[in-house]
Formats: C-alpha cells, structure tokens, sequence
C-alpha cells in the first residue's frame, strides 16, 4: 500500500516540476529561434544547411511537446493520478534530448551540449516510480553510438564520438539512483510528520470542540465567545461514593472510565460538546440544539441501566437541564482546558442537585425549546439556591406521533413528584 502511495506521491511531485520547466521552455524557444534563426533567413544562408531544417524540426518539436503537456495539465482531471503522464512525459523529453545529441554527431553545433542538459534535467527532475530512465539512458547511448558509427566508421572515431555522452549517461544513472533515493526519504519523513501532526491534531479535537481548536490552530490562541443560546447539561453518579468505597482504585477508574467512555460516544454521536468531567460527574454543552441535548439526556439514563444490567450494579444518574446565554473560552496556555461561563452554568448545576435519581430535571427554558418533540411533566416550583422558587419539569421521554396529544408516554419510569 506504502509503494503505491509513493508512487502517486513522487509521479505528482515530478509532473509538478516538470509543469514549471515547461512553461520556462515554451517562452525560451520561440525566444532562442528567433536568436538563432533569423539572423540566417535575413542573411539568406538558411537553406545552405541540412542542420538548419534538423534545427527548427527540433525547435518545433519541442515547442509542441512542452504545450502539449502544459495543455494535458489543464485537461486531466485533479484527482488522477499522474504516473502514467511522468512515464510518457520522460520518453518524450529523452527522444528529444537524443535528437539534439545525435544532430550534435552528425552535423556539429550545439547538440551534445542539449544532450548532456536535457539528460541531467530528467534524472534530476524527473523521478518516475519504476526505474525506466535507465532504459532511456542505454537506449539513447545506442543510438548516438549508431550516428557516430554513421559519420566516423571507424572504432578509434567511435570512442573519441562517445567519451562525452558515455560520461553524461554515467552521471545520470548515479543522479537517477540519488534522486530517487532522496525522494523516498523526503517521502517516509513526510508521511512521518503527518502522522505526528494527526496525532497532535486527535488530541487536540478531542480536549477542544472542533472550532474551538481550528481557531487555536489559525491564531495560537482562542477570543472568548458570547453565545445567547446554550444547552447545558450537567449529569451525576447517584450512589457512587458509597459505591466507590467498596473497590480498590484501579476497578474504581475502570469503572468510571466504562461509564464516561460510553457516555462520550453519546455526545460524539449527537455532535455536541462535553465540556468536562467532574469526579463522578458529567458536563456536556449545545449550542443551540436544545432538543438534542435532551435526547442524550434520554441515552445517557438508558446506558447507566444497562450498565447496571450487565454489571450487577445499581447507580443512579441525577440529569439537571438549563438553557441560556453563556461566555465560552480556552483557559491558560498550557494543558488548554475549555470552558464555559455564566448564570446559566450555575444554574444548570443547581438544577441537577435538586433532581432525583435516574430522572431528567429541566428548566422552563428547556421546556419551551423541547416541548414540541418531547414530553414533560410539570413539578412545580422549586427553591434554585441563588435563584429563588423555579418552575420546572421532568422529562419523561419523545413524543409519540402515534399517541393523542397529551396522553402518558412509558418511554421513561416516572419519578418521584417530591420537590426538593
């Protein structure tokens, strides 16, 4: 799986380059024919020389090869993958390299000099996935041997002919053997970073909503926040104190760390905020998502009694909800602890401890956002530390289209009435 993501990797790396070389050539030719050329045609020797058509069949050429692939950039699709384009691509430019060396044999010039800086160009640049550049290498080496065979038949003329592009091919092969090598560790060390960057960002996530750590990421610190509508639930362990005295302290975090890790996946599958554990209690935030907070409410209690099921247990879990505007921000600069801030915070939490077990207290501001989905019973007004007597009620489970408005739901056992 790694040699295919390589390959992919090193075929985009090397298109991208070869992309940018080729929009430098398709402006430097035309330029360089011009140079070249004209000063010929005006002179009026250019039809004196076979090498000046071989000279613009070359020119031309490559001009097209080089919009040719600019133009294949444009047309292929982003997410393709590019392998096939960079083999195509390496072909086309040492067939070309290998016609400015074996011009370079047969008629003199420049040629061997375009030979040997088109050569190094592909083994630099161009890294393709599987080995073929060395094929290219001996296959344009024949050729240029057969162009010097052609003007000098001779083996001492030969040699002489191919000392040049001998030492280029040879310093090709070794460059070829390097730029691969570079580009696979450039690649290992890439796909190392990214995995420590995913596991810093995992971590990050989960101390931190998702916004909240985007904002930290972008800016290195987080603005405090305003929200006029939050949800805030607080939940807690009826009975566990007891409960806790009769286990050693590794089972005691095993258990808590069952119970929160399943209410975790709760909050994760409602896509709503916890904001933190305390002791054996629970603190989960929505902004503006009311109705959802009450649904964890309602799996929150059903995953305690099956916990109690399959565990022999027999905890409560005490659920007190508020609604209203909050202050929300990261604290400090080390450890980053998110929070949230206000009357509504206090609230909610006193709401919980004037609950009972294994029942959902609610505010009236939750009951005016939740009553449409969810059904409640009033319990009166009851004495908020701080507050005074507030009206508030149970929630007893969703409504049920199939019921007459009004009537009973069994979705949830009824508590007790008794106000605190």
């Amino acid at each position: 799986m790694e040699d295919r993501v390589f390959a992919a990797w090193v075929a985009q790396k090397s298109w991208s380059h070869a992309i940018r070389y080729c929009k430098v050539v398709a402006w430097l030719v035309p330029l360089a024919a011009l140079a070249i050329d004209l000063p010929l045609v005006l002179r009026g020797t250019f039809h004196d020389t076979v090498g000046s058509y071989w000279l613009v069949a070359w020119q031309t050429a490559t001009e097209l090869t080089c919009l040719g692939v600019l133009a294949a950039d444009r047309l292929l699709p982003p997410a393709a993958s590019r392998e096939r384009a960079v083999y195509l691509l390496c072909w086309a430019f040492m067939v070309l390299t290998t016609w400015a060396g074996v011009r370079g044999l047969l008629i003199g010039g420049g040629g061997l000099m375009l030979f040997a800086a088109g050569s190094t160009f592909i083994a630099a640049v161009i890294c393709t996935p599987k080995p073929v550049r060395r094929a290219t290498y001996v296959l344009s080496i024949v050729a240029l041997g057969l162009a010097g065979w052609l003007k000098q038949p001779d083996v001492a003329g030969l040699v002489g002919a191919l000392v040049i592009p001998f030492c280029v091919v040879v310093l090709c092969i070794e460059l070829d053997r390097h730029t691969y090598s570079r580009n696979r560790e450039l690649f290992l060390q890439q796909q190392r970073t990214e995995a420590e960057r995913a596991r810093a960002d995992s971590v990050l996530y989960n101390a931190l909503p998702t916004s909240v750590a985007e904002e930290l990421k972008r800016h290195g610190k987080v603005q405090p926040a305003k929200h006029d509508n939050t949800g805030v639930l607080f939940a807690d362990l009826v009975g566990f104190t007891e409960f806790s005295r009769r286990l050693p302290p590794d089972a005691l975090l095993v258990v808590l760390n069952e119970i929160f890790s399943s209410f975790d996946a709760l909050v994760a599958h409602h896509g709503l905020d916890k904001i933190k554990t305390l002791g054996d209690g629970y603190m989960v935030t929505s902004r503006s998502r009311v109705p959802d907070l009450c649904r964890l409410a309602l799996d929150m209690r059903e995953a305690i009694r099956r916990y109690n099921q399959a565990n022999g247990t027999s905890l409560g879990l005490r659920i007190g909800l508020h609604a209203g505007p909050v202050v929300a921000g990261v604290i400090g600069v080390v450890r980053y602890s998110y929070d949230v801030w206000g009357d509504t915070v206090n609230v909610a939490s006193r709401i919980e401890s004037a609950g009972e077990p294994d029942a959902i207290h609610v505010s009236e501001a939750v009951f005016a956002q939740a009553s449409a989905a969810f059904l409640f019973e009033p319990r009166g007004a009851v004495e908020i530390r701080g507050r005074g007597p507030l009206p508030t009620y149970w929630l007893l489970g969703p409504v049920d289209p199939l019921r007459a408005p009004g009537a009973q739901t069994a979705t949830a056992p009824a508590p007790s009435l008794a106000a605190s």
